[in-house]
């Protein structure tokens, strides 16, 4: 009686050990992903001020997220996947939305059990993040402006300084 207890604690350790894994992956997968659509964001910023350079602005797919890849986005995934024991085995593009989808599998095991063949299995999670407008270009003015949730920016390319940051102009996301 006592050893049929003693299993069945071991075995539910076992599934608990499982869960721990499962966790950090799925705990990799989102930092992996909100890295990627960072890392596309921050390009969509580098854009903004080249775009702002040009006589005559148009600023509207840019504010949309169009165009919005990365070729450093899955990079970035990997690294913090890394960072987070884990390795980026799927990095993509979401399809119809400015955002990446990544799959990572973790680095830990299970660990050693009494239930065969658990001792080398490794979890494996995904997580999507995207990139979600948060301004829109006012029309019709000589110095463009944007007209945020945050408020308005008078874009002045000649002030630098004053221009927004990645942040006052798109969020980022993790979706379910």
């Amino acid at each position: 009686m006592v050893s049929g207890l003693l299993l069945i604690a071991m075995i539910f350790f076992v599934f608990a050990q499982a869960a721990v894994t499962r966790s950090g992956g799925q705990s990799a997968a989102d930092a992996a992903a909100l890295a990627a659509v960072r890392e596309a964001r921050d390009g969509l910023h580098d854009r903004f001020r080249d775009i702002l350079e040009e006589e005559d602005p148009d600023l509207e797919e840019l504010l949309e997220g169009v165009d919005f890849q990365s070729a450093s986005a899955c990079a970035a995934a990997a690294d913090l996947a890394a960072r987070n024991n884990a390795t980026v085995t799927d990095c993509a593009p979401v399809v119809g939305r400015a955002g990446y989808r990544v799959t990572v599998e973790t680095r830990n095991t299970v660990g050693d059990s009494v239930i065969p063949g658990t001792s080398d299995a490794t979890a494996t999670a995904s997580a999507v993040a995207v990139i979600l407008p948060l301004c829109e270009s006012l029309a019709g003015v000589e110095i463009p402006e944007l007209d945020c949730q945050e408020g308005r920016w008078g874009l002045d390319p000649d002030d630098q300084a004053l221009l927004p940051e990645p942040r006052d102009l798109f969020r980022i996301q993790l979706e379910d």
